[in-house]
C-alpha cells in the first residue's frame, strides 16, 4: 500500500489500523481522526478489529449500500456505532485493555464538546450525536441522554453483540435502517426533508426551522465528513481536507439556486466574476447574485416550499412590526429624508442641461443645423441632482435572527429616505452557506417605490463580509453613476463555515472568524476606498464587537442601540458622505 500521499497523521492512524488487524497490505476504506487532526486511537484499532473479525467483503459491501444516498455521512457513522460494539465484544476476551481503551474514548468524546467551535456546533447532525452520546455515556456508567422512543428503538438496534457473525451484523444493520430511517437498500439522491432534533431542542428549532436548517448548511439529514472533524472519515476524504468532489459542487450549486433564485449572470459571465474574487482567502469559495426569482419550469421541492413560506412569514411580521409602530417610523423617515435632502441643497450645485432656451452653449451650436437638433442652450437644472448612487447591504446572517424585523425597517427607512431625495439606491442582503456568498436585491436602482421589497429581508446561514464586499465591488460597477456610497447595516462579526484554506505564507487552515475574518474584512474595506469608493457603516451590534467595528469602517461609522437613534446617526453619517463626494 503506498502511503507517500497520506499525511504524517494519516499514516500514524493507518499504522493503528495495521497493528491491529495484523494485516500490513491492508488499505482502509476509513480512518478516524480527532477534532485536531490527530488519530484516534481506540476508533483506528476498532477500524482494524472490523478486517479481522469480519473481513473485508462485507464492510465494503455494507457502506457501498448508500454510498449515493444524500445521507451517508450519517448512515456512516450510525454503521460503525454497531461495528464498533460488535468487534469490541469479539476483541474483548483476548485483549482485555480494551475496556480502558473504551472508557478513555468515551470520556475524550465529552471532553471534546467543550472545545468545538460554533462551525462545529451548527455542523453536527443531531441524531448522530444522540446516539453517540447514548452509546459513550453508557460505556462511562452515566445516565443516558433523552432521546425520542424511536431513536431509543434505534440506539438498542444498533447495540450489535459479539456473536454475530459478518452477514448476520450485515442484515442487523440493513433491517435497524430499514425500520427507523425508511433505508431499503435503494439510495435516495433527494430524500424526504427529515430533521431529528432531541426534546430538550425541538420547540426552539421548529420555531427557527428555515433558518436553522440553512444555517446548518443542509436541509437533509447527513453532512460530507472533512479531515479535522470528530468521528470517522473516509481515507479518500481525508486526503482531499476541505476541498470538496464535483458532484458536491453540482449538488450546492442546484441547492443555492432553488433556495435563493435564479443568477443575475449567466454562467460564463459569473465564472469570470469568481476568477477576480474568489482568490486569497476565498480560494475555493462562490459568489451567487441574485433578485429571488426562480428559474422558469424548475419545480418546487419539498423542502424548499417549506423554505419559501417561512420566509413569507418572516416578510409579514418584518411588515406588521413597522406598522405597529408607524408613528415612531414615520417621524424617523421624515427627520432622515429632511437632513438629507438638506445637506444636498448646501454641498450641492445645480447642474447645466441641455435645453432649447437659455444659454447659448457654442460646443453644440453646429448641432442646429447639420442634425436640426435646437438642444443647443443650456440652463441650470432646478432640482438638485446627486451625482452618485448608494448601495445599502444588510445583513442577512443567522446572527441577525433575534432582530429581523428591525434590520428591514431600518433598511427601508433608509431606502425610502435616499430615493425621496433623488438619491439612486439598491438594497441587498448577504449571507454565505455551503461555501457559497449570495448577494440578494432587494430593491434595484430602477424599481420603482421598490423599497417596500425590503420587508422580504430574512436571516439565515453565515457571513463572509469579505467576499461579500468583493462581490458588491463587481456589483456597483453596474451602477448610474460614477461616484459610489456603499453604507453596511452589520453586527461586525464575519463568520463563515468555510474555512481560509492554507497558503504559503500560512500552511494551516484557519476559520473564517475573530480575526482572521476582521482582518480579511478591513482589507476588503480599503481595497474598495482605493478604488474611490466611500465606504461607511450603521453598527447595531454587541459591546464587544465595537473594537472590531471600529478596525473595520474607523471613522465612517455610526452606532445605534434603538430604531429611534437611526435617524440623526445615519442622517449625521450620510451628510458627511454627501458633502465628501459633493467636494
Amino acid at each position: 500500500m503506498e502511503t507517500d500521499s497520506y499525511s504524517a497523521n494519516q499514516r500514524r492512524a493507518i499504522n493503528l489500523v495495521w497493528t491491529a488487524c495484523g494485516d500490513y497490505q491492508f488499505e482502509p476504506q476509513f480512518l478516524a481522526l480527532k477534532a485536531d487532526g490527530t488519530p484516534d486511537f481506540y476508533m483506528n484499532c476498532v477500524i482494524g478489529l472490523v478486517r479481522k473479525w469480519l473481513g473485508d467483503e462485507m464492510p465494503r459491501r455494507l457502506f457501498a449500500l448508500w454510498a449515493d444516498d444524500t445521507r451517508r455521512s450519517a448512515f456512516d457513522d450510525l454503521a460503525w456505532l454497531a461495528l464498533e460494539n460488535a468487534v469490541y465484544e469479539k476483541e474483548l476476551p483476548v485483549r482485555p485493555v480494551l475496556t480502558e481503551l473504551r472508557r478513555a474514548h468515551a470520556a475524550e468524546f465529552f471532553a471534546s464538546e467543550y472545545q468545538l467551535s460554533r462551525q462545529e456546533w451548527m455542523d453536527k447532525n443531531q441524531l448522530v450525536y444522540s446516539l453517540q452520546s447514548a452509546r459513550w455515556r453508557s460505556v462511562l456508567g452515566q445516565k443516558p441522554p433523552l432521546l425520542a422512543p424511536w431513536e431509543k428503538g434505534l440506539s438498542e438496534a444498533l447495540a450489535c453483540p459479539g456473536t454475530l457473525d459478518a452477514d448476520d451484523l450485515e442484515a442487523a444493520v440493513r433491517a435497524a435502517f430499514e425500520k427507523y430511517l425508511q433505508f431499503d437498500g435503494t439510495p435516495h439522491k433527494k430524500s424526504l426533508f427529515r430533521l431529528h432534533f432531541s426534546d430538550r431542542w425541538a420547540p426552539l428549532l421548529t420555531k427557527l426551522l428555515p433558518v436553522e436548517i440553512v444555517r446548518t448548511d443542509e436541509l437533509t439529514v447527513g453532512r460530507s465528513a472533512v479531515a479535522g472533524e470528530n468521528g470517522m472519515v473516509r481515507a479518500s476524504n481525508a486526503l482531499r481536507a476541505q476541498l470538496r468532489s464535483n458532484e458536491r459542487e453540482a449538488e450546492d450549486h442546484d441547492y443555492i439556486e432553488r433556495c435563493f433564485g435564479r443568477s443575475l449572470y449567466s454562467p460564463q459571465a459569473l465564472a469570470r466574476i469568481e476568477q477576480r474574487c474568489c482568490t486569497g482567502d476565498h480560494l475555493g469559495c462562490h459568489l451567487w447574485f441574485t433578485r429571488g426569482e426562480r428559474v422558469p419550469g424548475q419545480p418546487m421541492r419539498t423542502d424548499t416550499q417549506r423554505l419559501f413560506e417561512q420566509a413569507a412569514e418572516q416578510a409579514k411580521r418584518n411588515r406588521a412590526a413597522y406598522v405597529r409602530d408607524s408613528a415612531l417610523h414615520q417621524n424617523a423617515l421624515l427627520r432622515l429624508t429632511e437632513q438629507i435632502r438638506n445637506c444636498m441643497l448646501i454641498h450641492q450645485q445645480p447642474e447645466d442641461i441641455l435645453a432649447r432656451e437659455g444659454r447659448l452653449d457654442g460646443m453644440r451650436v453646429w448641432r442646429a443645423p447639420v442634425l436640426h437638433d435646437g438642444r443647443v442652450f443650456l440652463r441650470k437644472d432646478e432640482e438638485s441632482r446627486a451625482g452618485f448612487t448608494v448601495d445599502l447591504m444588510l445583513d442577512a446572517s443567522a446572527s441577525r435572527l433575534h432582530c429581523q424585523e428591525s434590520i428591514a425597517i431600518q433598511g427601508y427607512l433608509l431606502a425610502k429616505s435616499l430615493a425621496s431625495c433623488g438619491i439612486p439606491v439598491r438594497v441587498t442582503g448577504f449571507c454565505s452557506l455551503r461555501g457559497y456568498t449570495v448577494l440578494r436585491v432587494l430593491k434595484d436602482f430602477g424599481d420603482k417605490n421598490g423599497e417596500h421589497r425590503v420587508f422580504d429581508y430574512f436571516a439565515a446561514g453565515w457571513n463572509r463580509d469579505g467576499l461579500a464586499l468583493r462581490g458588491m465591488g463587481e456589483l456597483m460597477k453596474s451602477a448610474p453613476a460614477d461616484k459610489h456610497l456603499l453604507i453596511l447595516l452589520t453586527d461586525a462579526s464575519p463568520n463563515d463555515s468555510h474555512k481560509i484554506l492554507p497558503s504559503g505564507k500560512i500552511p494551516l487552515s484557519r476559520d473564517y472568524d475573530g480575526q482572521p475574518g476582521i482582518d480579511d474584512t478591513a482589507a476588503e474595506v480599503r481595497a474598495l476606498r482605493a478604488q474611490g469608493i466611500r465606504v461607511a457603516a450603521v453598527f447595531m451590534g454587541e459591546n464587544t464587537s465595537v473594537p472590531a467595528a471600529n478596525a473595520i469602517y474607523g471613522r465612517d461609522l455610526a452606532r445605534i442601540r434603538r430604531i429611534d437613534q437611526l435617524a440623526a446617526a445615519a442622517g449625521r453619517l450620510i451628510q458627511d458622505e454627501i458633502r465628501e463626494l459633493s467636494g
